[in-house]
């Protein structure tokens, strides 16, 4: 969890993230569990190590915001590991979190606390770190679980994290050196715009996944032989986002474009797919209800709510053309058939950048909609 800066621009620590990238938010999903037998004159795991799980519930609620630990809940010489951090001592553990907090504008999901040994506690967390202060800002994110080792007396005495993106978490891995790297050269650009709101629970080498709420989008059909790709369709969605609806009402502009497959057409979550290929321009937070939008101008132009759902996510830059769009799918079915995931058929293809921005710096994304897929 925590990973130093000092040494390397700082990646992260024992945490989660989620869409949010404006200063540190942390959410939790579950209470404790534990992994163990409740008879309580068998497996049941220490009163000790129980409390140490429920402070590490609230601890976590707090120390990215705070950048401050509870010291007398930590051993002197607690030890610390992740892929390119390793400490053993308090003071460097506390300097390590506040440097994060200085560092970094943090965003950090915690999603599951466990009770995984009479003696060890496990977390499971997503975590973004917005680098801020270099000049093109890049956002590191990682996920992955946090082993808590607890003495007799309750005291955390070890803290070591794996990530979710490397095969290799030993110390100073080349290959978790190399994924910072990545992370921190990237240089894609993500509009400051309002956006579909999603949970990353996952983010692998490759992928991420996601657990998307509702939203709700205007909608039109692309001509018969259009592709994701395309761009037939924007014309309309803008004239009704812009006053072309019954209330000649402006409404923002909001990011990303959605292009979807026909098997996907309905949108993420939605699998009444019409058989066609159809683009959406997601609709301000503030409209709760479809109902409270304006009727479109225009019959092509229709109004949806979309469910929430669960997607695969892969990004990659570049003008989006057919064949890098195509490119990307099969390369995101791989990964997800290598990690035993499933995705229903079609694809949405989210693109995030005005036309003029170059290549290099475009985000662009292929959605795939995971089947019989269940997060605790």
């Amino acid at each position: 969890m925590i990973a130093t800066f000092s040494s390397m621009c700082m990646p992260p620590m024992p945490g989660t993230t989620t869409s949010s990238e404006q200063g540190a938010s942390t959410h939790l999903h579950k209470p404790v569990q534990i992994l163990e037998n409740s008879s309580r004159n068998t497996n049941e795991p220490p009163p000790t190590t129980q409390a140490a799980a429920e402070f590490l519930r609230q601890e976590l609620k707090t120390i990215f915001r705070t950048g401050e630990i509870t010291a007398s809940r930590y051993a002197r010489g607690i030890v610390f590991e992740d892929p390119i951090t390793r400490i053993s001592d308090i003071n460097a553990y506390q300097l390590m979190i506040r440097a994060i907090k200085t560092l970094f504008n943090v965003a950090f999901d915690l999603h599951d606390v466990t009770i995984t040994k009479p003696d060890e506690v496990t977390t499971t967390w997503t975590m973004s770190l917005k680098a801020w202060e270099l000049p093109w800002q890049p956002t590191l994110l990682f996920s992955g679980r946090s082993f808590y080792k607890v003495d007799s007396g309750g005291t955390i005495i070890s803290h070591r994290d794996v990530w979710d993106a490397v095969d290799n978490n030993a110390f100073l891995s080349p290959e978790a050196v190399a994924e910072v790297l990545r992370q921190l050269l990237q240089l894609q650009i993500t509009p400051g715009l309002e956006t579909p709101a999603y949970t990353v629970l996952k983010a692998a080498r490759d992928y991420e996944l996601r657990r998307y709420q509702p939203y709700i989008v205007a909608e039109t059909a692309m001509p018969s032989g259009s592709t994701p790709a395309g761009g037939a369709g924007f014309n309309d969605l803008a004239g009704y986002i812009f006053g072309g609806n019954s209330n000649q009402q402006s409404m923002e502009m909001t990011t990303p474009v959605f292009t979807r497959s026909p098997a996907q057409a309905g949108a993420a979550g939605d699998s009444s797919g019409s058989g066609e290929v159809t683009m959406q321009f997601v609709l301000e937070k503030k409209f709760a209800d479809v109902d409270e939008l304006p009727q479109p101008n225009s019959r092509k132009v229709r109004r949806k709510q979309l469910p929430g759902s669960f997607c695969a996510a892969a990004r990659f830059s570049g003008f989006a053309f057919d064949w890098e769009v195509k490119d990307a799918e099969r390369k995101l079915r791989a990964a997800l058939a290598k990690d035993g995931l499933r995705a229903k058929p079609g694809y949405s293809l989210a693109r995030y950048n005005e036309p003029w921005v170059p290549p290099p710096l475009r985000r662009n994304e292929v959605l795939l909609e995971l089947v019989d897929f269940e997060w605790p």
